[in-house]
């Protein structure tokens, strides 16, 4: 069969398109465990101001017969909109959809308009499921037994039996080659995705990951991961960025890895990681090993710095281990992108404030700070439905961490945006982001140093003389508002 998988082009205000270009690691999966078939990757996130053009070339270019298109739920908008912008132009395609929402809400988009231009719903981990798919079509058979698959007959959805998850071994690497654009980037460099584990055993209320993978934790081999990074460099890749829910569950393993990547010669390569304050507090000879692997940055999990807000989330009282975490880190000059997350029943300015204070005393290398988000089918959301905190509940096209879709008992949605916008601005600052890319990338940064740092300051001071804090405000809120409005 023909087949084009489609990613969506939505993103987020602190991964712009101009600093964060990341391909579909889930499409690249699935292309992989295609055999025998034409299939091709459309990541638009490469293509959002030429969004219309660009799929009527695809469209018109590859002549698929069997589209898949994959989304998270602040990206279902669009997904909606593409999926009936390409039956307009190939009316006869099929449609298969998956990914995260639509393995949480298979049954309200199955159920409602939503599901009206779609053929297909691709439930849970989409490998195995959409293979099936594609190889029983191509057979004209029957998609009856296929698990994990939601389909149309006469117009109304019916529902397979759920597929259980699927043993590692079984998933072929990612196919790179057939990404029908390549320009993914990340300061500078050409990015690319790897996963070396899928799932998480904790208990965090606001995640919703164990509605995907349930509260598991499943490991790839070392050597096929090593042959993973191999095919990703070979591919070109100068930074990779590794997708794990939560690599150090396993830290005796996640050491090994590291070792592995040394003993490879990969040790070349920047990677990027996501991690536990707990995880890597545990174990000062883990980070001198990824350190020694190429290690660069650490997405730290800090979360919160109050006792109550991290009992709310479930997470237990992690500060000393963060501040430890921090300390292993930084001592082997390991970036840190601090996870903050704000917006909880009791905060006030005064612990938005603190949070921030914590991750500047701290000297935070990035602020990766989210409000909370009431996302679908998360304990989290229904607590804060009972408490009548949640000020937006059906526009999902707000979920993502960026915008405030819930109010505390002191702080309205909207005061709630602001002070996370002011104090980003005070204490997380273009130089200090800056600054902590220069022992790095040394020649890049003294260009930033000498032309961009004198044209911030001067553009900040013209604007200042302008307009009031809060006007500056809502024109930035308003720019952001409209990244994602697309249309065909």
């Amino acid at each position: 069969m023909r087949i084009v998988l489609i990613s969506m082009p939505d993103t987020v205000p602190q991964f712009t398109e101009k600093t964060w270009r990341a391909p579909s690691l889930a499409m690249s999966n699935i292309a992989g465990n295609l055999e025998g078939h034409d299939v091709h990757i459309a990541d638009l996130i490469l293509k959002r101001s030429t969004l219309k053009q660009s799929l009527e070339d695809v469209i018109r270019d590859y002549n698929p017969e069997l589209v898949g298109l994959s989304s998270m739920s602040f990206q279902f908008k669009t997904a909606k909109k593409i999926a009936k912008f390409v039956k307009y132009l190939k009316p006869d395609i099929k449609i298969a959809f998956g990914g995260y929402h639509s393995t949480l809400m298979y049954e309200e988009i199955c159920d409602g308009k939503d599901g009206e231009h779609l053929d297909f719903v691709i439930r849970g981990e989409g490998e195995m499921t959409f293979k099936e798919l594609v190889d029983t079509l191509d057979k004209k058979g029957e998609v009856t037994g296929i698990k994990g698959l939601s389909y149309k007959v006469n117009g109304l959805f019916q529902h397979n039996e759920e597929r259980p998850l699927e043993d590692l071994e079984n998933i072929k690497l990612p196919n790179r080659k057939v990404r029908i654009w390549q320009n993914y980037t990340f300061n500078g460099k050409k990015l690319d995705m790897v996963e070396s584990s899928r799932g998480c055993t904790m208990t965090c209320k606001f995640c919703s990951i164990n509605r995907m993978y349930g509260r598991s934790f499943r490991k790839y081999k070392i050597e096929r991961i090593i042959k993973d990074i191999s095919n990703a460099r070979e591919q070109g890749a100068g930074y990779i960025a590794f997708a794990d829910d939560n690599i150090t569950l396993d830290i005796k393993r996640f050491e090994e890895l590291a070792q592995a990547i040394i003993d490879a010669g990969h040790n070349e390569i920047n990677y990027i990681v996501q991690a536990s304050s707990t995880g890597i507090s545990s174990s000062p000879s883990l980070v001198k090993k990824m350190s020694e692997a190429g290690f660069k940055i650490v997405f730290l999990g800090i979360e919160n710095v109050s006792k109550k807000n991290l009992e709310l989330m479930s997470k237990g009282d992690i500060v000393e281990k963060t501040k430890k975490a921090v300390e292993l880190l930084h001592k082997n000059d390991i970036l840190i992108v601090g996870g903050m997350i704000l917006g909880h029943a009791e905060d006030n300015v005064k612990e938005i404030e603190e949070n921030y204070e914590f991750f500047d005393k701290l000297d935070i290398d990035f602020y990766g700070e989210q409000i909370i988000t009431p996302y679908p089918k998360t304990i989290m959301r229904e607590e804060m439905i009972k408490e009548g905190l949640v000020t937006n509940l059906n526009d999902i096209s707000r979920y993502n961490g960026y915008w405030a879709n819930v109010k505390t008992k002191y702080l309205s949605s909207d005061e709630l945006q602001f002070l996370r916008w002011k104090y980003k601005k005070k204490y997380s600052t273009f130089f200090k982001t800056t600054q902590a890319f220069e022992s790095n990338f040394p020649l890049i940064n003294l260009i930033r140093i000498l032309l961009l740092r004198p044209y911030f300051r001067l553009k900040d001071f013209i604007v200042s003389l302008s307009k009031s804090e809060r006007e500056v405000f809502e024109i930035q809120m308003r720019k952001y508002k409209e990244m994602n409005d697309f249309t065909f």
